[in-house]
């Protein structure tokens, strides 16, 4: 049994704002990286269907939203973290 003493709380909860705005800046940069690649493509002699280029652009600009998301949402579940062990294991890291 755990002693109810030891439980640690969170100093700061999960926040699904600061999520959505990672979310928001990871599809800007995608929609960025996208607006690239069309340029690139457009300049070059080869012929891609619109809808596949489409397509494509689309699924980069959600890959960079997925990236912003999982980034923060990973960042604020390791800021949460109450097990000791974790925690010394992140100090280690840092002192490096």
């Amino acid at each position: 049994m755990q002693n109810p003493n030891t439980k640690a709380e969170p100093s700061n909860p999960f926040s699904g704002s600061r999520a959505l705005v990672a979310l928001a800046i990871g599809c800007a940069i995608g929609a960025a990286v996208a607006y690239f690649l069309k340029v690139l493509i457009e300049n070059t002699p080869a012929e891609i269907h619109v809808l596949r280029l489409r397509l494509f652009y689309l699924m980069v600009i959600c890959s960079g939203g997925l990236g912003g998301f999982a980034i923060e949402s990973m960042r604020q579940l390791q800021e949460e973290a109450t097990d000791p062990m974790y925690r010394h294991q992140k100090a280690q890291r840092t002192k490096r």
